[in-house]
């Protein structure tokens, strides 16, 4: 099994060398134009189910209560090492009931051709690697479309409450939705917005302050 899965590490690293670099993604955009605030409706993220990477459909009614910071990943992305600072945010954040809800998809250059049942061996040895383990609260479903007639309805719905950043489409991989704790997506975010987390802080703040108000 080990022999096979670091041939298959191998591979994908001789193939995906140069079509990284080819193609790196969206360039850096202004601060001012790097986000934008969702609009207020009725409907929350609690009426979707998504599948599980073992084909298991899950509701989002599991994660009332929480706040959330949904993301379309790939692994061979240039900003696939996202995933360090995704560790690091929920260790940050783990007194605080946060989770990470990544969704691989590979509609952007093919970055994402694993099939469901490799992706955490992936980005275990291939990217980001180095043994690399997705923290407790980080979730990783089936691969899914965001973009399209094949767009997933919960990409269908964040599309349309989230005012675009530069087009309704989702831009690239790891673009990203901060959603409140009851379920009402808040923020959008393009895929450069992000200096290791850190642009997403004062969002989270706000976010988690919102629980201590409702409890006064």
């Amino acid at each position: 099994m080990i022999i096979l899965l670091s041939l298959f590490s191998l591979l994908c690293i001789k193939h995906y060398a140069g079509h990284e670099n080819k193609h790196p993604g969206p360039t850096p955009t202004e601060d001012t134009m790097r986000w934008t605030r969702c609009m207020p409706v009725n409907q929350t993220i609690y009426d979707f189910t998504v599948s599980t990477l073992d084909g298991q459909m899950t509701d989002l009614k599991k994660y009332k209560g929480e706040v959330l910071l949904i993301v379309n990943v790939a692994t061979f992305c240039a900003y696939t090492q996202q995933y360090l600072d995704f560790n690091a945010m929920l260790e940050k954040y783990s007194a605080d009931k946060m989770k990470i809800l990544a969704f691989p998809c590979n509609q952007f250059y093919l970055q994402e051709p694993a099939e469901n049942h490799e992706i955490l061996e992936t980005i275990q040895h291939v990217r980001p690697g180095k043994n690399f383990r997705p923290h407790n609260n980080l979730s990783i479903f089936g691969k899914l479309e965001v973009n399209g007639a094949g767009h997933h309805s919960l990409y269908e719905f964040l599309k349309n409450v989230c005012p675009p950043i530069r087009s309704n489409d989702i831009t690239w991989n790891f673009e990203k939705f901060l959603v409140d704790r009851q379920g009402r997506p808040r923020f959008r975010f393009h895929p450069t917005a992000w200096n290791s987390g850190q642009v997403l802080d004062p969002f989270l703040h706000q976010l988690l302050a919102e629980k201590e108000l409702n409890h006064l």
